[in-house]
């Protein structure tokens, strides 16, 4: 028994809003039908998320028919699951279209019973549980799974208690499970609760494979008796799935290797990963002054691909221009990201060096990273910054030091004028108080569709 299993293709996305980026994901997943079929294996899994959006524009759902026509021409079932991006609410999403049209067997908790060539369904307390069905010879082999499920929902149905394995059977899930997304990317913490749903011991018992989605990094263990497998997105997600990243570490880069792209041939329950030429992500990380950078970007860029995509993270005590850096890397596609990292020499009354933060509130901190990039994506994500009640935050009470009699100006015996009675005082602060609600009235907040530009600076 062959088979292959595929995850997140994320057909119609338009990565960095380049229309380009599209083509690529789906010539991806082209590449990666074509090589299944070319290996002779008996069925395909998509795992979820075979489109980015649960709303696929016409072109997009072309091209999915255009794909998995070319497995049903040869005899290949392909049984997929919807995943986060591409589920749907209503009772019909484009998987159904697909099913329809006889290219992919949906399976999972449905309302309806379905009993096809290579579908079965079983009546539970929660609906109709659709499985895969796949014989060969005198074996047979049984695909459970369902779409993806919020947290909540899977803490009130844990899959251990909706799925039992019969015989030969395979797992289908698109979820990301706690202990195995840590030990790819670190501990978490609750603020990054959305990483997983699950936890290992939710899993069902039993299975001879688990075929996971969800999370785009490559990553194979075992699992009771049997091995659980995410193959990964086809394409590249963002910097984070770097081909290479470059650190710099005072004195030189030191590169250091991401994970590759591509999906899971299994046969006869043993994984194999095959990997796909993409367009490779390099991410550089560098800490300098702009000569520092100058001259070791110079040297770095010999080694970058012209059809890299190169995200450049500076980090900087003092800003500087960095299209001037931007102009040394030959490649596609360039995004800086700059980072303020003022060096502080001064002293806490208890001898310690003071933070950032308590020199800047938060929203201040979060302004200057924003607005130092050279090209701002999260357009929305400034405005309501600057929008916001954030900028009414007060310094941290660290960092606010009572004035030192001996600091203050001293007042020379004899001096003219006349000090300033109670009265006079009183009038003083009403005018002022006057003129700043004067002001307040007449600064007009822009509409949400208003340019940033208009605010910061008046249209200029």
């Amino acid at each position: 028994m062959k088979f292959a299993h595929i995850a997140d293709v994320h057909l119609g996305f338009e990565q960095y809003r380049l229309p380009y980026r599209a083509d690529e994901f789906a010539e991806a997943f082209r590449r990666a039908i074509e090589i299944a079929v070319e290996k002779k294996v008996d069925f395909i899994l998509i795992a979820g998320d075979l489109f980015h959006s649960s709303r696929p524009s016409p072109e997009t759902l072309k091209q999915a028919m255009e794909m998995l026509s070319l497995p049903k021409e040869k005899g290949i079932p392909v049984f997929g699951i919807e995943g986060n991006h591409d589920r749907t609410q209503r009772r019909v999403s484009a998987y159904h279209l697909l099913e329809k049209l006889g290219l992919l067997y949906l399976i999972g908790l449905r309302e309806e019973k379905v009993e096809s060539e290579h579908q079965t369904s079983e009546k539970t307390e929660r609906g109709w549980l659709v499985k895969g069905v796949f014989e060969k010879g005198n074996k047979s082999v049984e695909i459970h799974g369902m779409k993806y499920m919020s947290a909540a929902w899977l803490e009130k149905n844990p899959p251990k208690e909706i799925f039992r394995p019969e015989g030969d059977s395979i797992l289908m899930l698109h979820q990301g499970v706690r202990e195995l997304v840590e030990e790819m990317m670190g501990k978490l913490p609750e603020s990054q609760r959305d990483y997983y749903e699950l936890r290992l011991g939710d899993l069902p018992k039993g299975y001879l494979y688990y075929a996971l989605g969800h999370i785009h990094r490559a990553f194979l263990t075992s699992y009771d008796i049997g091995k659980l497998a995410y193959p990964g997105s086809l394409q590249r997600w963002d910097f984070g799935d770097y081909e290479l990243r470059y650190r710099w570490d005072g004195n030189t880069f030191k590169p250091t290797a991401g994970n590759p792209k591509g999906f899971y041939i299994v046969e006869d329950w043993e994984p194999r990963f095959i990997e796909l030429k993409v367009r490779p992500f390099i991410d550089i990380n560098i800490k300098a002054d702009e000569e520092t950078a100058k001259r070791e970007l110079k040297r770095l860029s010999t080694k970058i691909p012209e059809e890299a995509f190169v995200r450049l993270d500076i980090r900087w005590e003092k800003p500087y221009d960095v299209s001037k850096l931007t102009e040394l890397i030959k490649a596609r596609y360039v995004y800086v990201r700059t980072r303020f990292e003022r060096k502080l020499t001064g002293r806490t009354p208890t001898g310690e060096v003071p933070k950032p933060e308590e020199y800047f509130i938060p929203v201040e901190l979060k302004a200057i990273n924003l607005t130092g990039e050279k090209a701002i994506e999260s357009i929305e994500e400034v405005v309501e910054l600057f929008l916001g009640e954030g900028w009414d935050e007060k310094l941290p009470k660290k960092s606010e030091e009572p004035e030192r009699k001996e600091d203050a100006p001293a007042k020379k015996e004899g001096s003219p004028g006349k000090e300033k009675g109670p009265k006079t005082q009183g009038k003083e602060q009403r005018e002022k108080k006057e003129r700043k609600d004067s002001e307040k009235k007449v600064i007009k907040r822009p509409s949400k569709g208003s340019n940033l530009l208009d605010w910061l600076g008046g249209g200029r």
